[in-house]
């Protein structure tokens, strides 16, 4: 059960899920937060998969299963299969390669403070600069969601 009341949501807000009802109990940093969550996707250079990915590693390895239920649901349009997910959750990242690993494995380097010198060059292998901006701006802000929802005990839809 949510930590706290959820906030009666207004008409005009294009999502109503329950990370808004609890984010929306302080209106004037939800739109802050949903400002960058929409950024995070929208003014992104990274492909839609490679996005999935790496908001799944973060999340998976947090094990904020609200973060995991929303984008698992959506992997599959993405073309993520069932092992893929598997090894996201687990971090037995065998299963992929090429610009997928990098990603995953960069995410995780993120999330873990690891990005050093070495990781950064092997992700430089398959992402531009910008795109790695991108990759560390999404890892860190689902990493801020992925701690929102199971600090406040977000309830799964």
């Amino acid at each position: 059960m949510t930590r706290i009341p959820p906030a009666e949501l207004p008409d005009d807000l294009a999502v109503h899920n329950n990370l808004v009802r609890t984010a929306y109990v302080n209106p004037d940093m939800f739109r802050g937060f949903a400002s960058l969550s929409g950024r995070v996707h929208s003014a992104s250079h990274l492909p839609a998969r490679t996005r999935e990915l790496v908001l799944l590693r973060v999340a998976g390895m947090l094990g904020a299963d609200y973060e995991w239920q929303q984008h698992a649901a959506i992997a599959g349009r993405m073309g993520i299969t069932d092992d893929e997910l598997t090894a996201l959750r687990s971090g037995d990242l065998e299963v992929f390669d090429g610009g997928d690993r990098a990603a995953v494995v960069f995410a995780g380097a993120v999330e873990r403070r690891e990005v050093d010198d070495a990781a950064w060059r092997a992700a430089l292998e398959h992402f531009s600069q910008v795109e790695l901006v991108d990759m560390t701006m999404l890892a860190g802000f689902y990493g801020l969601a992925s701690r929102f929802v199971l600090a406040l005990d977000v309830d799964l839809e």
